[in-house]
């Protein structure tokens, strides 16, 4: 696993303006409604007691408040807890959970990063153990973005939560871990310049999840280049029998869904998922199993193992 999160979370943290300083950890709660197939959510819905019972587990963020605005793709959580084992936050927006994570938890101190969509989101922490589950809740306004992305890619996985998946995009043409690859390499906080500085095609990873499920997600604002671009799966640590989920949207409109194999270290550590023509819509399935990493579509470029 990678070990690179202090400065991270450093950074989070003066990013971030508190807007209110009144903790939050009780409420009325209420139903979402959620997809079946993510694990945390088998039934189609979850109902949020926040009324926490005497005995569940302490949250108490690193910052204080519960409501921030956030410039960033993304929010490091960091906070202590008398859970012992790990915990999740939820991403709900228009009482739909979005997205969803792991809270490692080790020694009482718990932390994740969450992928932020732009503009108002709810987040919900929660812990639990024999005397039941408590939450504390967050409510995050991302700012200096302008609304649906043409394009996203996300990348969510289950098994290990311990395992380090990476999402991969490959520009039309472009090669695997180059300047022509998205990834956790190159390609989060500012992204990469594909076109002139700053333009809108360029591409940006939100998060590299290195402690299990995701989600990651790459962006393209605008602008997109004409050709085909690639969705590739590594699983990083050679962890066995992850099952990996690629989302693809359009305009924050689901258009795609794939879920792979169990994954392993020998022969399905790279998943080629799909070809996406940006600028026509056309999604095309790949479904690729491999033991070294793709090429490209053209000649194939030399390739070394990345190290992290």
């Amino acid at each position: 696993m990678r070990k690179y999160r202090v400065a991270t979370v450093a950074l989070a943290v003066l990013a971030l303006s508190a807007v209110s300083a009144c903790e939050k950890t009780t409420g009325t709660g209420g139903p979402i409604t959620c997809a079946a197939t993510d694990p945390i959510c088998p039934s189609g819905s979850l109902t949020l007691g926040l009324t926490q019972p005497t005995g569940a587990p302490t949250i108490v963020p690193g910052t204080s408040g519960t409501s921030f605005n956030v410039s960033g793709s993304s929010y490091v959580i960091t906070g202590t807890t008398s859970a012992t084992t790990l915990g999740y936050w939820l991403l709900v927006s228009n009482d739909v959970l979005s997205s969803w994570g792991v809270l490692a938890v080790s020694g009482g101190v718990y932390g994740g990063e969450i992928p932020l969509f732009c503009g108002s989101q709810r987040v919900y922490l929660t812990f639990t153990n024999a005397a039941g589950r408590s939450y504390y809740v967050i409510d995050i306004n991302r700012t200096g973005c302008t609304g649906p992305s043409a394009f996203r890619v996300q990348l969510s996985w289950v098994g290990d939560p311990n395992s380090d998946l990476d999402l991969h995009l490959l520009r039309p043409g472009g090669s695997y871990a180059t300047s022509n690859d998205c990834y956790f390499g190159n390609c989060t906080g500012t992204g990469l310049e594909w076109g002139a500085t700053g333009a809108a095609g360029n591409p940006v990873l939100d998060v590299d999840d290195t402690d299990g499920y995701g989600p990651e997600n790459i962006y393209l604002n605008s602008g997109a280049e004409s050709g085909e671009y690639r969705i590739i799966v590594h699983d990083w640590d050679g962890t066995i029998g992850e099952v990996a989920t690629i989302k693809i949207y359009f305009n924050d409109v689901e258009r795609a869904r794939y879920t792979s194999s169990p994954l392993n270290a020998t022969t399905a550590r790279y998943w080629e998922v799909a070809k996406v023509n940006v600028a026509t819509g056309a999604i095309t399935a790949v479904g690729n199993y491999s033991s070294s990493a793709p090429v490209t579509l053209g000649a194939p470029p030399a390739w070394v193992p990345i190290t992290k």
